[in-house]
């Protein structure tokens, strides 16, 4: 792939949408955000002079390495030798390309070769979001756990779990980004890929911010626009930009059509998050799935948020997704078939510097409809989530589906308000998962 010469203009391209969040997320704002907020763990805000207001943005970087990293993984998924990897892993065990700049990913994105084609703007908040709704605070609670023989334990201290609570500032779901992405001199290929890469956020497959894990950064990306501007030339002397709106649909298959053109048809056997597991033969329930359940309160749902009497997003009761996970870890802990500690961080990510990332990410459960419930979720609600098994294997998902079937209770008795009743009929915050409908990445799927 030949760089592009950038002392010439022969096209550029501008991709616009609204970006909106279906689930909060959070890039930590440090010292900088101290001025502007009161929390400890403050969000990313950037700073109005025309109003003397700070508000919380998505920093074009953030989304650039987003839309890097999910266009590498998809491309290398149909052909390993035609993506390098722009961020090596700490314990790369195999052979990597760091930055060629000879692939398409560094056409677009750059490398030591070439500067890139792409530029990503900050996303600023859309002008009817009003900031004193959207940055809130939650509460993180973890577990402690000591490795004995190979298997993690709770911690115990004084008769109690140990466990450690922290409240983190975050960008409330419902808030909503203007996107803007310009490309030069860029193919329609080009253009189409990046469309594919930010469709991902649809898929549910790429997220932004993080805490990715806990449920963080789920969003839908609507409203996109793509205008290609080149030159017009109206006489001997005078030129003009000429601007025509582009059909978004046939630049995606315009993409697609390229990824046939490369797709060599072998197997990616590992797990690696960069890229998509069994892409080719997948068994029924593996690979990476993307799957919307239907939650539903078989009893009142509440758990405590930060001066608040249950969690809520913008004011809504919600269960967060880190409270899904959490649970589901811990019923791997108990389980009679003996997880070992690392069988556990290959599932769950580790909270010691694991390799990688969990390959389990459940999105908030929110209530569907006009719910005007402050306090809690009251019993019978209906809410809506998201599960992603990221590169999974069937015994893996088969064994979390016959957690969720229990109709469990989905918080520690204490929250339950069972503490010290044997009687589980009292306890509170169980609810029942209903699987209402999968996307599974497929070969076959994605190219059709």
């Amino acid at each position: 792939m030949e760089a592009s010469d950038f002392g010439v203009f022969e096209n550029q391209w501008e991709i616009s949408a609204k970006l909106n969040l279906v689930t909060p997320f959070r890039i930590g704002g440090g010292q900088n955000a101290g001025e502007y907020s009161l929390s400890q763990t403050p969000v990313l805000l950037s700073y109005d002079a025309s109003t003397q207001r700070a508000f919380p943005y998505i920093p074009g970087s953030s989304l650039k390495g987003v839309l890097r990293s999910s266009l590498e993984r998809i491309i290398r998924t149909f052909n390993e030798k035609e993506a390098c990897i722009a961020v090596r892993g700490k314990n790369a065990s195999r052979e990597t390309k760091f930055l060629c700049g000879n692939c398409v990913v560094c056409s677009i994105f750059g490398s030591m070769e070439a500067g890139p084609k792409i530029h990503v703007r900050d996303s600023q908040l859309t002008r009817d979001m009003n900031f004193g709704e959207i940055v809130e605070e939650r509460p993180h609670c973890k577990t402690d756990f000591d490795k004995v023989n190979g298997y993690y334990k709770v911690r115990i201290e004084k008769g109690k779990p140990k466990t450690d609570l922290r409240n983190e500032e975050i960008v409330a779901s419902g808030t909503s980004f203007d996107v803007n992405i310009i490309l030069d001199n860029a193919t329609e290929d080009e253009v189409g890929l990046i469309l594919l890469a930010l469709e991902e956020f649809n898929a549910k497959r790429c997220y932004i911010g993080g805490s990715v894990s806990r449920g963080n950064g789920f969003a839908d990306l609507v409203d996109v626009k793509v205008i290609k501007k080149t030159l017009k030339k109206d006489s001997e002397s005078l030129f003009t930009i000429d601007e025509k709106e582009c059909d978004r649909e046939e630049l995606l298959k315009g993409a697609k059509s390229y990824l046939r053109g490369i797709d060599d048809g072998h197997e990616v056997q590992r797990k690696d998050f960069d890229v998509y597991y069994h892409a080719y033969n997948p068994l029924p329930f593996e690979g990476n799935l993307v799957i919307k359940y239907k939650v539903e309160t078989l009893t009142d749902f509440q758990m405590p948020g930060v001066d608040e009497a249950t969690v809520t997003s913008m004011g809504v009761p919600v269960i967060p997704g880190s409270t899904i996970k959490g649970f589901l870890r811990h019923e791997f802990l108990k389980s009679e078939d003996g997880y070992t500690a690392e069988e556990i961080d290959e599932i769950f990510g580790s909270t010691s510097g694991a390799s990688h990332r969990s390959r389990i990410i459940p999105s908030d459960a929110y209530p569907e409809g006009d719910f005007r419930e402050i306090d809690r979720i009251p019993k019978g609600t209906t809410l809506t989530m998201w599960i992603v098994f990221d590169n999974i294997e069937e015994k893996t998902f088969n064994k979390i589906n016959e957690i969720l079937n229990k109709k469990p209770v989905i918080t520690g008795k204490r929250v339950a308000g069972g503490k010290g009743s044997k009687d589980a009929s009292l306890l509170k915050n169980r609810v029942k998962f209903t699987m209402k409908s999968m996307s599974q990445f497929t070969r076959a799927n994605y190219l059709k």
